[in-house]
């Protein structure tokens, strides 16, 4: 089959990650593929690298509908037989309209429960046309139990709708030279306990209870260091300076380190002896499996799919978001119980191998690309 992917924008973020997955064992299992996206960076590069062929549509807002005219051009010149769309309800509408024009089945991914516009009247229409156009795809795939019943809640056919969660590739046990080069990377030095996040810098991920939360966990273990890795892409560095304002004002400007954007932020997680993520808006995060994966312990807050990674008490804690207070009191709970916060982290990477390896994703969407290739007229 010839596959036309497209995503949110062209930065690497999880959404990208598993949509770069997926794109790359489609093309080993032999089929043709094409990323369309609105905008370029890491992502786009990381795939060129791949020699993967990457084209350019801006389809960012609802109403420029002629764009899903253009690509409803684009699919019929490229020959495509099915779309795989994972951007956001502007781009995912658009998506839709372009390949009922062009006559190609579609299927929509959803990394995160709809977020629509503020202004009252756009967002009745955004809803409205998000649901009418999801009879239009063959079948959307839901990250996390919490986005399928978003989307059930907000008005879409629950036989439309299908649960497919993410899956990180599984690595090797965490072993002191694995840990000691992650944190060499790094910078850090010295024995001290590293507690890390891994995100996007934006007021949703939590950061900023991150580097409070540092002031208190700091009385108790001095010798802490605290690693936030993630580029301000939404607020062009403003955030993060607000953030490393925040930390000097707290006093943890010494221990506190911005790291900006990573690729290889999976790897960094050997760095860790904790990873934390005090998000207030979730779909099913990647960068939790990751962490998981290498076994480490998660402190994380039950927003969207997170509880369905994070068992609480048996592979990590869960504390309410915005609640710097209780987020320093997990994070210390954990520094304090060594074993218990191993074995946390051992229960999390079973987990990831029973329910969450990338092997298990790619089955089932390739299953579902056989389901739609065996159904669709040639």
């Amino acid at each position: 089959m010839r596959i036309v992917y497209t995503v949110l924008n062209g930065t690497l973020a999880g959404g990208q990650v598993i949509c770069g997955n997926i794109l790359l064992a489609s093309r080993e299992a032999g089929h043709q593929v094409r990323l369309l996206t609105p905008s370029y960076g890491e992502f786009t590069e990381i795939l060129e690298s791949e020699k993967v062929p990457v084209a350019h549509l801006p389809m960012l807002r609802t109403f420029h509908l002629h764009r899903a005219w253009q690509f409803a051009r684009f699919l019929i010149a490229c020959r495509a037989d099915l779309v795989h769309c994972h951007a956001a309800v502007s781009g995912t509408i658009l998506a839709r309209l372009g390949a009922k024009l062009a006559g190609i089945p579609i299927i929509t991914h959803v990394h995160i429960p709809n977020k629509f516009s503020d202004v009252s009247w756009v967002r009745t229409v955004q809803v409205w046309l998000d649901n009418f156009t999801s009879r239009l795809t063959e079948r959307i795939v839901a990250v996390s139990e919490d986005t399928r019943d978003s989307l059930i809640l907000q008005g879409v056919a629950e036989h439309k709708v299908r649960v497919i969660y993410n899956g990180v590739q599984m690595v090797e046990e965490t072993t002191s030279d694995l840990s000691a080069r992650a944190r060499g990377s790094l910078g850090i030095t010295g024995e001290g306990p590293v507690i890390g996040t891994v995100a996007r810098l934006c007021p949703v991920k939590g950061q900023r209870d991150f580097v409070i939360a540092a002031k208190r966990v700091r009385r108790e273990f001095p010798n802490a260091r605290f690693a936030v890795v993630g580029s301000d892409l939404e607020f062009g560095g403003k955030y993060r300076h607000l953030l490393e304002n925040l930390a000097c004002e707290l006093g943890v400007d010494d221990c506190v380190q911005f790291m900006g954007f990573r690729r290889d932020a999976a790897s960094l997680m050997y760095a860790f002896d904790l990873f934390v993520l005090p998000s207030w808006i979730e779909g099913l995060p990647v960068t939790i499996l990751e962490a998981m994966a290498v076994g480490k312990p998660v402190v994380a807050t039950p927003v969207g799919g997170v509880p369905e990674l994070v068992v609480e008490g048996e592979t990590g804690l869960l504390v309410p978001p915005c609640e710097p207070e209780q987020l320093s009191q997990a994070i210390i709970y954990l520094l304090r119980n060594p074993e218990v916060a191993r074995g946390m982290g051992t229960n999390g990477r079973q987990r990831v191998i029973r329910h969450f390896s990338q092997k298990q994703m790619l089955d089932q969407v390739m299953g579902l690309y056989e389901e739609i290739c065996k159904k669709t007229p040639s």
